[in-house]
């Protein structure tokens, strides 16, 4: 015997019946919806305006429905239609079918917890969005609305954002700071350029980029790695991504944190032609308000992304 019911209680309806019975082939849905709404308006005419069908399309589904019964499910007469015995006896199924169907559609829900985030757009792209689903996964029951910028600004006087990914030093007054990695910086340029680099003061030459219009970080590796002045030659973009690119292609050398550049230092579009790192007072953090109102939720992404690193 095939389609053997696993169910432990006779009298419990919704286990009651076998895969097999289950899953055989059934009329459609809108055929179903057709039949019941002949059946209770007692006409074509005015269930396809019920159902904002043709008077022709509501007829073939009824005739449809009654040939995968092999039964006939109404009288046709000059004033309307009328159910047959067996009609009536599947009205009464349809109905609550449908009923069912319905009030499942529209049962109330479980908001959905939202974590509105903002990232640096570097950031966004070249780490975070490469561990999304990773977050997402350990992040069950809460969904994020994630946006970018360039600012390194934290603020939440409009309420846009619950939280923000920030470079800084941590130090926000009336803000919660969790710090992700502190940042680490190192030279970074193409293959092409790197071959003649084998110590700092072979740099001299070089074109230096800049990801902002301060020359902080270059000047702080530069005092700590080189006893000679720092190169003359400069490009400053206003993005540490647009500033990498340039270094891609040839236009000089750029200070950045490799964790952010994995993908292009493992595809060989960039090198680090020098050990040394430099590790300021700079570093990622998540950043929100000190009273968030979800600050649960904010702490089980901190530890998430803490896991990532």
């Amino acid at each position: 015997m095939s389609g053997i019911s696993t169910n432990s209680e006779g009298g419990n309806a919704l286990h009651a019946y076998p895969l097999d019975a289950l899953t055989r082939p059934l009329p459609s849905m809108m055929g179903l919806q057709a039949f019941v709404a002949v059946a209770s308006l007692g006409s074509l005419t005015r269930a396809a305006r019920q159902l904002c069908r043709t008077q022709g399309a509501v007829s073939r589904q009824i005739q449809q429905l009654e040939q995968h019964y092999q039964m006939m499910l109404f009288y046709r007469t000059p004033s309307g239609m009328s159910m047959s015995p067996d009609g009536e006896a599947l009205y009464a199924l349809a109905t609550h079918l449908l009923g069912s169907l319905s009030a499942f559609s529209s049962r109330p829900r479980e908001p959905q917890t939202s974590i509105r985030l903002r990232l640096p757009s570097t950031f966004a792209l070249r780490w975070f969005l490469p561990r999304l689903d990773a977050i997402q996964q350990c992040l069950s029951g809460t969904h994020l609305e994630i946006s970018t910028a360039v600012s390194d600004t934290p603020e939440f006087s409009n309420t846009e954002f619950d939280a923000m990914i920030v470079r800084g030093n941590g130090q926000w007054d009336g803000l919660h700071a969790e710090l992700l990695f502190p940042e680490q910086l190192t030279p970074m340029c193409s293959p092409a350029l790197a071959i003649d680099l084998h110590s700092p003061a072979e740099m001299e030459t070089c074109r230096l980029i800049h990801a902002n219009a301060s020359r902080d970080e270059w000047q702080a590796w530069w005092r700590q790695f080189s006893t000679d002045s720092l190169p003359g030659q400069h490009l400053v973009f206003d993005s540490l991504e647009v500033a990498t690119s340039a270094a891609v292609q040839g236009y000089g050398v750029v200070l950045g944190d490799p964790r952010l550049f994995q993908s292009q230092l493992s595809h060989g579009e960039l090198v680090m032609p020098f050990p040394q790192f430099h590790s300021g007072e700079h570093g990622y953090y998540l950043v929100m308000p000190a009273q968030s109102d979800d600050l649960m939720n904010l702490r089980v992404l901190a530890e998430t992304l803490h896991s990532l690193v």
